[in-house]
């Protein structure tokens, strides 16, 4: 009878915090920017930093959020015509408020 307890307000304290954790997630749900994921994937991925960002997941969250100055920091992409690619795909992709993102080459 003790075992049958035991598992039943086990079960029980599982159901309970099973729940409080899906209703926590869907309260504290984070929308992401599918474009930084998108721009990451553009970009050669050596992770150099000599654009002045750590690394190209950095980069490419800098250029969504118009933080960074040039499509043309990535040393490893120039070459590669990159930064060409990031401003198509910025062009196509507009900023969630409908304008156009400021990042441009130089």
């Amino acid at each position: 009878m003790q075992i049958l307890w035991a598992v039943l307000i086990l079960a029980g304290l599982g159901l309970i915090l099973g729940l409080g954790l899906a209703v926590a997630s869907k309260i504290f749900h984070v929308e992401v920017d599918t474009r930084v994921e998108d721009i990451t994937k553009i970009l050669p991925g050596a992770n150099c930093g000599a654009c002045g960002f750590p690394g190209c997941a950095g980069y490419a969250e800098a250029i969504v959020s118009e933080v960074a100055e040039s499509l043309s920091l990535c040393k490893p992409g120039l070459k590669a015509g990159k930064p060409e690619e990031i401003q198509k795909y910025l062009a196509e992709h507009p900023n969630p408020d409908g304008s156009m993102n400021k990042v441009k080459l130089k």
